[in-house]
């Protein structure tokens, strides 16, 4: 995966805008079930990557609210690049 911290910013807000669609377009697609449901979904993937997100979380010295937000929020995006030092925090 790529090493430059551009890439991954670009990826997280592609997160952020994930999950504009998803309700957004539920509600313009008059279906809003359907969008809640997916932004569901994505948060309950983002709760099975919490165990790994927590590890390298802690041997960066981050608090556990920090981690726990920031993983419900990025998940895989903002743990990768913490562990392979490309954010800091």
């Amino acid at each position: 995966m790529n090493k430059k911290l551009a890439f991954w910013l670009l990826v997280q807000a592609s997160t952020i805008l994930l999950y504009i669609l998803l309700i957004g377009g539920g509600y313009v697609l008059n279906q809003p079930a359907i969008g809640w449901g997916l932004y569901a979904a994505l948060f309950v993937l983002h709760l099975f990557e919490l165990k790994t997100a927590l590890k390298i979380g802690r041997e960066r010295g981050l608090s556990t609210m920090r981690i726990v937000v920031m993983n419900l929020i990025f998940g895989f995006t903002w743990w990768v690049p913490l562990k392979r030092g490309i954010i800091k925090k």
